[in-house]
């Protein structure tokens, strides 16, 4: 028996009404029951980042993998060969139409595939749902998700926007699931130890944060195409406005369209800016003020290709976020400075590492597996590091720059009531009108 009780419900993929231009999937097997202590999963996106997160989540012991969903049909059977052949099945795949189709019979314990998420996760069997979506998705999905009873492991930024997230936030309370955003720094040790130091003094009281980031890249312009056979394009644009396809609007490079997400604004800040968050105390607030510039280079993409902001804190603090600042994250005190990133940190003054925490000193919440601790979470129901309020919080920081930069005015911001208290126009930024039928409320 599975955390959700009831294993034995026969769940199929149908298909029909939900793509064009793809050859028919043959319908799952009965599921066989997972032994008791498995935590059962449901995969959600698969392709570059869910495909790596999906085999990330399959090697953890207390995992079962149950079901696995995309709307990209290669996708999906890529995924279905993995677990295939991670299982020691051996299941014929041939070719038709321009995609793979799986020919019967299917074995008993194949692992169910479905091109729509919301059939995965009717299923009284799984408990978590992992969900590698694109940006413009995560909300529904999220949200979607948790009403119907599953803890979620949600990428990062957590939401497109400002709204998105305190529903998200307010879903996951009010349901009580368990939600880890997937801003994995948090569970690197080098991160953790530069922002207690900070919070416990050692470099003195702040006085400024530099954050750095790239800026997102610019290519020429590439002409529409057909859409290839098995990805449904209009069910991947959901809530977002319509436009004809394009290889470089999807997959990898979504992320360089504002419709669909936020660039390196929101790609690498709501990492660095997270853990500016963390290490300034602020998990449960954000900056009152915001200004900058910002521009974008003509060409394919429409995302910021260069960018500085500055945040102000209520307590004096000031950020600046941009490209070409050092890489990361750089507390400047009043006594010295704290540098952290990926893998690495260093102070100065140099050696302030090597000066011990006390037992009185503050420490943060510590994990050093960022999956480990969601499912440790699904067990115990206990917020995870970076639970949904604080993937909300941090991803707004990132929601405000970027609205700095389109509205070209310097912003006054409320983080209490979560609204600009000088700008209608920047007001109007705080959410977007999804594309019927898609809404994520």
């Amino acid at each position: 028996m599975s955390l959700n009780a009831n294993n034995s419900r026969r769940s199929f993929l149908k298909t029909s009404g939900l793509i064009a231009a793809a050859p028919a999937f043959v319908p799952s097997h009965v599921f066989a029951a997972p032994p008791s202590d498995k935590i059962v999963v449901g995969c959600v996106g698969l392709g570059w980042r869910g495909s790596g997160m999906m085999r990330d989540f399959f090697r953890k012991e207390e995992v079962q993998i149950a079901a696995i969903c995309d709307l990209d049909m290669p996708f999906l059977l890529h995924a279905q060969k993995f677990l295939d052949d991670q299982a020691g099945l051996d299941r014929e795949y041939i070719q038709g139409d321009g995609a793979e189709m799986v020919r019967y019979p299917m074995p008993d314990n194949a692992v169910d595939a479905y091109l729509d998420y919301r059939q995965m996760i009717e299923r009284k069997d799984i408990d978590a749902v992992l969900s590698c979506v694109p940006d413009h998705w995560h909300a529904k999905v999220y949200i979607d998700a948790m009403q119907a009873g599953k803890d979620v492991y949600g990428e990062k930024p957590m939401t497109l926007t400002i709204k998105q997230g305190r529903a998200v936030s307010d879903t996951a309370n009010r349901t009580g699931r368990v939600f880890q955003t997937g801003s994995q720094q948090r569970s690197d040790s080098k991160f953790r130890q530069a922002c207690e130091y900070v919070r416990n003094g050692r470099i003195g009281k702040i006085t400024h944060v530099d954050v750095g980031v790239g800026g997102a890249p610019q290519k020429e312009p590439v002409p529409n195409m057909p859409v290839p056979a098995g990805f449904d394009w209009d069910r991947w644009l959901g809530p977002a406005p319509w436009a004809e396809f394009n290889p470089e609007r999807c997959h990898v490079n979504f992320r360089w369209f504002f419709d669909y997400s936020g660039g390196m604004v929101t790609d690498w800040g709501a990492h660095h800016l997270d853990i500016t968050q963390w290490g300034l105390g602020m998990d449960e607030t954000g900056p009152i003020a915001v200004e900058g510039t910002a521009e974008t280079k003509p060409g394919m993409y429409n995302t910021f290709t260069s960018f500085r902001f500055k945040f102000t804190y209520a307590n004096g603090v000031v950020v600046n976020f941009g490209n070409g600042l050092k890489g990361g994250v750089t507390f400047h005190g009043e006594k010295g400075n704290i540098w952290c990133t990926r893998g690495d940190n260093s102070s100065d003054p140099e050696g302030l590492f090597n000066e011990p925490l006390k037992d009185s000193d503050i420490r943060l919440y510590e994990s050093n597996d960022h999956i480990q601790d969601f499912l440790n979470c699904v067990k115990t129901r206990e917020n995870p590091i970076c639970h949904a309020e604080v993937g909300h919080r941090s991803v707004s920081v990132c929601h405000l720059a970027n609205i700095c930069g389109w509205t070209g005015e310097s912003l006054k911001w409320d983080p209490k009531k979560e609204i600009f208290t000088n700008s209608a126009k920047a007001n109007q930024h705080l959410d977007r009108e999804p594309r019927a039928p898609y809404t994520y409320l």
